[in-house]
């Protein structure tokens, strides 16, 4: 167990949790000082380099979580906010994996296997699209089912959303926690944040619902180190969760 990275792991923890019950402000305030605190330990802490590089990682959640406060809550939105929000966040993922050094294969970027992984991707992706949407029954992001407003929640879940997501929490944070804390404790502390996250929705179910989902997709990039397959999975679920399902199913 190592406190320096539990503790700014707790602080991550206490933002979202005042998310969670609304206080937004609150929430923004207490991420504001762990983006400060965490600066502030890279620059005068004397740790390790797989600590600073851990806390580098964390730093990203912080952004990206400050960004999507600054926008407007999620089902206020059009779809096209998406690459916004998450297209600014590129920005710092790329210095960190410039910073650290992080290799090709570290991220995962294989695609050699992927027309293997692509089946499983689908099955798993929908299982868990339908199984989240029995907890949060959200408003569709498009209008219809046609084939352009498909082709459209697609490129955003894809390309924007589950491609910054699985970059942050696999690609980048899982491996460097699983460097300071080992595989058990990284993949376990990495799906935990992700779950924390979605505190944002203010439903206890859809945060232990991500947590899961967040392990699940660890235990699969550590098994297969393909970030393409997981990102699949991770797309496919969000297109069909707010656009095919939450049409399809919503109250007459």
């Amino acid at each position: 167990m190592k406190k320096e990275i539990y503790l700014p792991a707790l602080g991550i923890a206490a933002g979202e949790l005042m998310i969670f019950y609304g206080q937004v402000y609150a929430g923004l305030v207490i991420h504001i000082i762990n983006l400060l605190a965490i600066n502030l330990s890279l620059i005068f802490g004397d740790f390790s380099s797989d600590i600073k590089k851990a806390h580098q990682s964390l730093l990203l959640l912080l952004l990206m979580r400050i960004v999507n406060i600054a926008m407007p809550q999620f089902f206020t939105v059009t779809l096209l906010w998406y690459p916004l929000v998450y297209g600014v966040m590129f920005i710092p993922i790329y210095l960190i994996i410039k910073n650290q050094r992080i290799s090709l294969k570290e991220l995962g970027l294989d695609f050699s296997r992927l027309w293997l992984y692509l089946p499983a991707a689908f099955v798993i992706g929908a299982g868990m699209a339908f199984l989240e949407y029995r907890i949060l029954h959200p408003q569709p992001l498009i209008a219809n089912i046609q084939l352009s407003n498909i082709i459209l929640i697609t490129i955003v879940m894809f390309i924007f959303v589950g491609a910054v997501e699985e970059l942050i929490f696999r690609s980048i944070l899982q491996t460097r926690l699983e460097k300071a804390l080992g595989l058990k404790y990284g993949l376990l502390l990495s799906g935990i944040l992700f779950g924390i996250m979605h505190a944002g929705y203010g439903i206890i179910n859809e945060i232990l619902f991500a947590s899961f989902f967040g392990i699940i997709l660890g235990y699969l990039f550590q098994k297969t180190r393909s970030y393409p397959f997981i990102l699949a999975i991770h797309g496919i679920a969000n297109v069909l969760l707010f656009g095919v399902l939450s049409i399809m199913l919503q109250s007459p």
